[in-house]
Parts: structure tokens; C-alpha cells; sequence
């Protein structure tokens, strides 16, 4: 039977099992940071997937242990031994994986929870207190630090004098088609936005061809860091911008840990569980027509993104342009 941790609790060695793909990552934040404003003192250790693991480097918070589910039976049988070896006080296992029942740690999640049809950042967070009834969210963010040398990279590299202007960032990609506005309808939108601020494009290699065809549909400049970046760098960025024009993505939700404002354009996904999570917050959603949103039996294909119109997008940037 494992027991319940307290503020009076002294672990010494606290490890959590967080995921493996970036917005998920992003949504168990809150849980490290609760932990680690409430045991200053312990050895942290976050599990994340390759994916993630730039958005945790160099933290000086907690170490950071990069496990890929994908890797050859043999490496992962060598990671496990391995935490096996460093004996935990505390496991906190978001992926509900049963690792804790092995790791014979003293404070730990059980495999079984109670179902839940929460928010996902809500999930975590439940799945926290089924071993630690923490009081309230942590204010600071011990999560997610970026550095010097980031802001360096960003006044030098990247971007020179850009701090002393306005500038929004637009995230077109996003994991699944069926969550992505057409370019054309993102080439409109920054068109008109660049008469207000610098247009900064972001997202991972992947999304490179993506915003260069955007940005051969547009009349105007804009800056393409796609693909030129890390996520703790994004993080800077996100930090600096005024504003962020984003889909349902890791983008979204890693904007809105750090409680940037963003207008996000949403398809199919369930809002009820992956939201926008700030209250800076603005979605964009015309899924009334999609014949699949309205009959998930249906065999067509969603074309809800394809439904939003560049005045839908511009009328709600209405509230966020000064």
C-alpha cells in the first residue's frame, strides 16, 4: 500500500512520468510545478519523450530523463534498470504505465484512477492529488526556464532590433490535417496583420514547406523560424510576443502555460479536454455544418477547419490588435 505525501513529507528523490508527445508534456506542468514549489529540497527527475526534450534542457530545477518508447526492446530494458537503481521516494506516473508498482517507491500514483472526463491539464492535476493533496497551482513557472543564452539568440541570431517592436506569432502546423486552417486563409490574415506588427512564423521542421507556401501567397513580409528553432527557444519568443495566432497543437498549449494571449482556430478535437487553458483566450470554431463533428459514425471527411472565414479570424483579432 502506498502512502499519501504531505508538506510535512521529506522525499528525497522524486520522479515524474510525464509524455511523450509536446502539448501533453505541456499540460503536466502544473504537476511539476506544484512539486517542486512544495519539495524544494527533493531530486526531481522528469520522463519525457525525444519529442519534449528540448523544452526541458538545462533546466536547473530537475534532471531531465529523455525515454523513447520506440527505442529497440534492449534500451529500454537498460532504462528501466537504470531508474530502477536510483530508488525513489516519490513516483508520479502520468502515463499510468504501472512503472511505480516496480520501482517500490514509498509515495506513488496508483495504476488505477478513478475515470475522469476533466480537461486534460485537470487529469494531471487529479492524478496528482490521488497522493498529495496540494492546496492550490503554483504561481511560478519551474517548468519551463529559459536563459540568457536564449535571449541572446533571439537579439542576435535570429531577429536583431526586434525586441523594440510588436510582433505576433503565427503557428500554422498541427499534428493531424483535419486541424489545420488552409494557407491561403493564414497568407490573408498575416497580410493584413503585418500592417500592425512583425509577422513571426514558427513550428518545427516538418512545417517548413508549410509556411513557405504561405509566405509566397502574401504580399507582405514576414519572418519564417520554422524549423530554426527549439522549443525552449519557442518558449522565448512566446514570452516576448504580443500575441499568437495558433491551432489545437503544442504551440497552443505551451502559449498558453506561459499565459500568452492567443486566437486559436479549432476543428474537431474535443474542446471539453484540450481548450485553451488561459484566460487570454480567444477559439474560432464552425463545426455546426461539419457533417462528421455532427455524426462521428459518418465516414466523411471533417471539413470544419475549411468552414472558418478570414473575416471570422479577423473579427476576433479584433480583440487582441491595440
Amino acid at each position: 500500500m502506498f502512502l499519501k505525501l504531505s508538506k510535512k513529507s521529506k522525499p528525497k528523490r522524486i520522479l515524474v512520468m510525464s509524455m511523450t508527445n509536446i502539448g501533453d508534456v505541456v499540460l503536466s506542468c502544473p504537476v511539476i510545478d506544484i512539486l517542486r514549489r512544495d519539495f524544494p529540497n527533493a531530486q526531481m527527475e522528469v520522463v519525457v519523450g525525444p519529442k519534449a526534450a528540448s523544452l526541458f534542457k538545462d533546466n536547473p530545477n530537475f534532471t531531465l530523463n529523455v525515454f523513447d518508447k520506440r527505442a529497440p526492446l534492449r534500451a529500454r530494458i537498460a532504462w528501466f534498470l537504470d531508474v530502477f537503481r536510483r530508488r525513489y521516494d516519490c513516483v508520479v506516473d502520468l502515463r499510468r504505465t504501472g512503472l511505480a508498482l516496480f520501482l517500490m517507491a514509498r509515495y506513488a500514483t496508483p495504476v488505477i484512477g478513478a475515470p475522469s472526463q476533466a480537461h486534460k491539464k485537470q487529469m494531471h492535476l487529479n492524478r496528482l492529488r490521488q497522493i498529495y493533496d496540494f492546496d492550490k497551482p503554483a504561481d511560478a513557472s519551474y517548468a519551463i526556464v529559459t536563459t540568457p543564452e536564449d535571449e541572446r539568440f533571439f537579439e542576435e541570431a535570429v531577429v536583431p532590433g526586434l525586441q523594440e517592436c510588436r510582433f505576433v506569432v503565427i503557428a500554422p502546423g498541427a499534428a493531424s490535417s483535419d486541424k489545420r486552417w488552409p494557407p491561403q486563409g493564414f497568407a490573408a490574415v498575416a497580410d493584413r496583420l503585418a500592417l500592425s506588427y512583425k509577422v513571426i512564423f514558427v513550428g518545427d521542421a516538418n512545417d517548413a514547406a508549410l509556411v513557405g507556401d504561405i509566405q509566397e501567397r502574401m504580399r507582405m513580409s514576414a519572418l519564417s523560424l520554422a524549423g530554426k528553432i527549439d522549443l525552449r527557444q519557442l518558449a522565448y519568443i512566446l514570452k516576448k510576443c504580443a500575441w499568437g495566432l495558433v491551432h489545437d497543437s503544442g504551440v497552443m498549449h505551451l502559449a498558453c502555460y506561459l499565459n500568452v494571449p492567443v486566437l486559436v482556430l479549432w476543428g474537431p478535437t474535443d474542446l471539453n479536454r484540450y481548450a485553451p487553458w488561459n484566460s487570454k483566450s480567444v477559439v474560432v470554431r464552425r463545426n455546426d455544418q461539419c457533417p462528421r463533428c455532427r455524426n462521428p459514425e459518418s465516414q466523411a471527411r471533417h471539413n470544419c477547419m475549411d468552414a472558418i472565414q478570414i473575416e471570422d479570424v479577423m473579427n476576433a483579432a479584433r480583440s487582441f490588435i491595440a
